[in-house]
């Protein structure tokens, strides 16, 4: 499967409702061929929403110590949508390297998720996700200098998405050739056009039990006061272990750190990461991330509001339609990022830009 993603957000709503339209079409059974994320999020909208905009610093190196590190050398974004009776959640995390910054390197992936509690459903939830990521074989510090060295084309990629069934949670997993056009700030674009292709493989059913999704699990651990959490969460269909400590900020601003590890049910460490929070802040968003993806890098991601970073879309589909509408006349086939701290047209939706003062639209 090969795309491009020059798709601008008019084109990006008319294929979503296009897609619903199948949803409706089908008598509300979900095909795998949709947004299990919109389909989830459909009939609730956001009255909170969090963003938080990041710097990616990326470090080499060697035997454990420091090469080479390159001041930023990509970007990231987050957000966290709550909705009014707070019977759905929205997280998304994207990011990826800038190839002018990065010697041509363009690695790049994006996670959303929404848990849905619904009335009918009593205590449980469902969760749903989709996603994005680059494929990256290197596993030593010999083959990520090669990597460096490879002339700039096109990127294999790895699509999943997923959501609760009557057995457990359904997952598929699919492999894309993505254009060079693609990059960490159109991944929107991106993932949207790769979830309205049909997935090649059959679904990998998980008996998930309390697990819930890997932002949902970190989001909950920031905002829970205990020194250790453990969290059960699934990712990739497959279940795993996060645990976290928390201590205090050693900064100015306070706050506290979590120091986290990631393991698979077998015990083995599959990943390690510090993240730091601002002391007050409820949105449960981390204003810095270290996370070493490998033994020869490091990535760092600090909190940095910048207006030529991408546009953080809304999860929820009514949402969307709103943006869409309010850019209706602007005749502009990629839309500016809208202003920190912008709300929509609704006057309950409370819009907070966590890197500027906090501006509230509405009540």
């Amino acid at each position: 499967m090969g795309f491009g993603c020059n798709l601008s957000r008019r084109t990006l709503l008319q294929a979503w409702l296009a897609s619903l339209g199948r949803f409706w079409a089908s008598g509300g059974k979900l095909s795998a061929t949709l947004d299990p994320v919109s389909v989830a999020l459909q009939g609730f909208a956001p009255a909170v929403t969090f963003q938080r905009r990041y710097r990616m610093d990326a470090t080499i190196l060697l035997l454990g110590a420091t090469i080479f590190t390159r001041k930023a050398a990509g970007g990231a974004y987050a957000s966290v949508e709550i909705s009014r009776d707070t019977m759905a959640v929205a997280l998304q995390f994207a990011a990826g390297s800038s190839p002018a910054r990065a010697h041509g390197l363009n690695r790049f992936g994006i996670l959303r998720e929404a848990i849905v509690r619904r009335e009918t459903s009593g205590d449980a939830s469902e969760i749903s996700f989709a996603g994005l990521m680059t494929r990256a074989r290197e596993e030593s510090f010999e083959q990520g200098r090669k990597a460096l060295a490879s002339p700039p084309g096109g990127s294999e990629c790895v699509v999943a998405r997923g959501r609760t069934s009557a057995s457990g949670v359904q997952t598929w997993i699919d492999t894309a050739d993505i254009g060079p056009e693609s990059n960490w700030t159109n991944l929107n674009e991106t993932l949207g056009e790769a979830l309205r292709h049909e997935p090649r493989t059959t679904p990998r059913e998980t008996s998930a039990g309390s697990a819930s999704t890997f932002l949902h699990a970190m989001h909950d651990a920031a905002l829970c006061p205990d020194a250790r959490v453990q969290r059960l969460f699934l990712h990739g269909g497959k279940l795993y272990w996060l645990e976290t400590r928390r201590q205090p900020q050693r900064t100015a601003e306070g706050g506290v750190e979590l120091a986290g590890t990631i393991h698979n049910l077998n015990g083995a460490r599959c990943a390690e990461f510090r993240t730091a929070y601002l002391a007050g802040d409820e949105s449960g968003i981390p204003v810095r991330i270290e996370y070493r993806p490998r033994s020869f890098l490091r990535l760092s991601f600090e909190a940095e509001p910048e207006a030529t970073q991408p546009a953080i879309h809304s999860l929820f589909p009514e949402a969307l339609l709103q943006e869409a509408v309010a850019h209706k006349e602007v005749g502009e086939k990629t839309p500016k990022p809208l202003p920190y701290g912008h709300g929509s047209n609704e006057p309950s939706l409370i819009r907070k830009s966590l890197d500027e003062p906090r501006v509230s639209s509405g009540a």
